[in-house]
Order: C-alpha cells, then sequence, then structure tokens
C-alpha cells in the first residue's frame, strides 16, 4: 500500500522512518496505548517538532503547567513570550507585582526575579514594567506618567550590581531617576540560605496564530488516528491541513473557560485533572474539533466548513499520561 503524507501529500517511501504522536510527547505518554501515526512524513514531523510542538510545551499556560504536573523538560531555559510576575500580597511586600524569569523545566521550580523598572501609568493607575533590557524602549509622556520630576518608578533587582546596571540603562535612556532606600525582597533572602519557596505567580501568556495551528495539529492528528487518514485527506480537510502545515489562512475557532464535558462540571465548579479532552462533532453543518489541556481553557475550531461527519463518528477522548485513554459517550440529556 502506498503511504502518503496527510499534511503535505508526500508519497516518497523513505520518507517515512518515523512516527508522529498524536499529542506531542513532550506532554506524555500512555503506556502501549499511545496513539501514533505512520501517516506524517519525517519532513512534516522534524517541521512540527521544531516549529509548533516546542513552542506549544514551554510557551503556553499549558506547556507551562505540566512542569506543576511533574512532567519535566531536558531544558532550564526561561520562557520568552510569556510573563510572570510576583502577585501583590504582603509576603511579597514591594516585590509584589515584580517581574520573574519564568519556570525552570528541569526542576518545575521559579526561576529568580528579572532587573527591571516599573513606571506608574496615572491613567490605569497601573505600574508599566521593563525588564532592563528594554529601557532604552521605554516612552515616557505626561499625559500617562506625568511630569518630570513628578513621576513614580521603581527598581527590581536581585543583586547590588543588577541595581546598578538598571541605574546605568535608565541614564542611557535619559530617564531621571531619584534614589531612594534599595531593598531585597525576603523571599530572595531565602533562597540564598537553601529554603524551599512556594510564592503565588501570576502567568500572562498570548494565543496567537502558531499556538493555534499547535492545538489544531493535535485536533487533526486526533482525526486521522480515530477516523483514518482517508477521510482527513478528502479535499474538505485541505484549508486545515494547510493551515496547520503551511501556515495558511487562519480558521475560525473560539476558547473560553466552559467546561469540556456537560456532566457534574459548571462554569463555577471544576476538578482538578492531569487529563487532556479531545473530541470531533457536527456543529451547524461544520465539523467542530474541541481541545483541553490539565482543565484549563477549552478551544473550539471549525476543522471543515459546510460538511458533516457520520454521526457515528462523533468521537471524544480523555486522556491521563501513564493510562489506558477513556471514550467519551455522548448523551442525548444531562446527567
Amino acid at each position: 500500500m502506498t503511504k502518503i503524507c496527510i499534511y503535505c501529500k508526500n508519497t516518497r517511501e523513505s520518507d517515512f522512518a518515523g512516527r508522529e504522536h498524536v499529542l506531542p510527547q513532550s506532554f506524555g505518554k500512555f503506556g502501549s496505548d499511545t496513539p501514533t501515526l505512520h501517516c506524517v512524513c519525517d519532513l512534516c514531523n522534524a517541521y512540527f517538532s521544531k516549529e509548533l510542538d516546542q513552542l506549544f510545551a514551554r510557551e503556553t499556560i499549558e506547556g507551562v503547567t505540566r512542569y506543576r504536573k511533574g512532567i519535566l523538560s531536558r531544558e532550564s531555559r526561561p520562557q520568552e513570550a510569556m510573563q510572570f510576575s510576583l502577585e501583590e500580597n504582603e509576603e511579597n511586600g514591594e516585590f509584589g507585582g515584580a517581574l520573574i524569569k519564568g519556570v525552570d523545566g528541569k526542576t518545575g521550580q521559579l526561576l529568580g526575579p528579572i532587573s527591571q523598572v516599573q513606571v506608574f501609568n496615572i491613567k490605569n493607575k497601573k505600574y508599566e514594567k521593563f525588564p532592563k533590557e528594554k529601557i532604552k524602549d521605554i516612552k515616557l509622556t505626561d499625559d500617562e506618567h506625568g511630569k518630570p520630576g513628578e513621576r513614580k518608578l521603581k527598581i527590581f533587582a536581585p543583586s547590588e550590581e543588577e541595581h546598578d546596571a538598571v541605574l546605568e540603562e535608565l541614564k542611557k535612556a535619559g530617564i531621571s531617576y531619584k534614589e531612594g532606600k534599595r531593598f531585597q525582597p525576603e523571599f530572595v533572602k531565602k533562597i540564598e540560605v537553601g529554603e524551599n519557596v512556594k510564592l503565588p505567580v501570576t502567568v500572562e501568556g498570548r494565543i496567537d496564530k502558531v499556538r493555534k495551528r499547535a492545538l489544531a495539529k493535535i485536533l487533526l492528528n486526533f482525526a486521522a488516528f480515530y477516523l483514518g487518514k482517508d477521510e482527513v485527506l478528502k479535499k474538505e480537510w485541505d484549508k486545515i491541513r494547510e493551515f496547520v502545515r503551511f501556515d495558511g489562512d487562519t480558521i475560525k475557532g473560539r476558547v473560553s473557560t466552559e467546561p469540556f464535558w456537560n456532566g457534574q462540571e459548571t462554569e463555577n465548579i471544576r476538578f482538578a485533572s492531569d487529563s487532556y479532552n479531545l473530541r470531533l462533532e457536527n456543529q451547524n453543518a461544520n465539523v467542530v474539533g474541541v481541545i483541553q489541556l490539565f482543565n484549563l481553557f477549552t478551544y473550539e475550531f471549525i476543522l471543515v466548513e459546510n460538511y458533516s461527519l457520520p454521526p457515528e463518528k462523533e468521537v471524544a477522548y480523555r486522556f491521563t499520561p501513564g493510562q489506558k485513554p477513556i471514550i467519551g459517550v455522548k448523551m442525548n440529556k444531562k446527567l
């Protein structure tokens, strides 16, 4: 039987030595029931690993959450496209709201604070945060930050040397700063003496096109595994194929905090879960793919427009690392 790639339609026999995991390996395996595909060529597999899977595993809320669940990485490098800041509470004191580097993928522990300056915005009553490297790009205005001499600035740095380095960058940028009492947060002192420290952190990320493509790829893989490659090779699936593999036109979708399963869960009552939930169903004469990881956000995408699956092919599964996948059953009424 001739092999054909469901993404690029490659048919060269020598390009199918490896396997594509339906869910990226970085999120765990499911024993002998780990779903894999032999209908994705090695070229597409390598492209996905570098351009989509690694970013999704490291630079998303879901990717960072896997560290907390004990699914660690081989790298310690900080996240570049996410922002981590300490919650503003009594324990963190003046250091509340300060930016930190992120999470160490090897250990799941927080990395240290970033050398930074914060400038108070008098319009929204919030501090704007700038790492040392971006001080040169700061644009202060009287309208948003007050007049020179009246502006409120705060410097946060993990050491005296870094504090001086921030001052030097402010000087280069022509931004005046009235030096006050330097301080170091209590948690840094604890780290220096080797104590374990737990801190509440606010994490901010973004859902851009490349992250949508990474999610849509998982759903297309899921469709190929459970519906068969012949189904997803149909021309009706070309738009989602082009979107995932070749950065084609964006597909329609939405993100919400709604529960994935419509049983005991509600929008206000959610359960701690290590699972990944996926389903394919017909909605308004379209094929819709839905995915949720770690009981966080629920992402819905129109995979195929003006097309429907046979009702018996609508499918849902729950994947929990280390366990056999569980099939979902479509109910005619709520439990």
